[in-house]
C-alpha cells in the first residue's frame, strides 16, 4: 500500500518477528551454558581464566562452570565437593535467569 520493501521490514516484519527471535537467542544461550558436553570441548578442561598479566587474552582456553563442576565433584576433599554443588547453583540460577528474561523480554515485546 505505498509502502518500500526497507519500511515493510523495519516497520512490520521486524517487530513481528522480534519476540521469536530474542526468546531464541536467550534459550540457545542458556541451553549451551547448561550443558556440560560441548564446554567440556571448548574450555579444554583449562584451569585458566581469561586474565594474563592483568589483561583479558581471549586466544587462550579458559575454565568455565561446567568444567569446574565436573572437576571438583571428583575430588576426595569435602571443601572442594561443596564449591562443586555451589557452582552448579549459580550455573542453574544464571540458566533460569536467562530463560526469565527471554521470557520477559518476548511477553514485553506482544504486548
Amino acid at each position: 500500500m505505498g509502502a518500500t520493501n526497507t519500511q515493510t521490514v523495519w516497520m512490520v516484519l521486524i517487530p513481528t518477528a522480534l519476540p521469536g527471535i530474542l526468546t531464541g537467542v536467550m534459550l540457545a544461550v542458556a541451553r549451551a551454558a547448561g550443558e556440560t558436553a560441548p564446554l567440556l570441548f571448548t574450555a579444554l578442561f583449562s584451569n585458566y581464566w581469561l586474565w594474563s598479566s592483568g589483561r583479558p587474552d581471549l586466544r587462550q582456553p579458559t575454565a568455565s562452570l561446567a568444567v569446574l563442576v565436573y572437576n571438583f565433584a571428583s575430588m576426595p576433599f569435602q571443601n572442594q565437593v561443596e564449591l562443586a554443588w555451589a557452582a552448579a547453583l549459580v550455573l542453574v540460577m544464571l540458566v533460569l535467569a536467562a530463560n526469565l528474561i527471554g521470557q520477559s523480554l518476548s511477553s514485553r515485546q506482544t504486548q
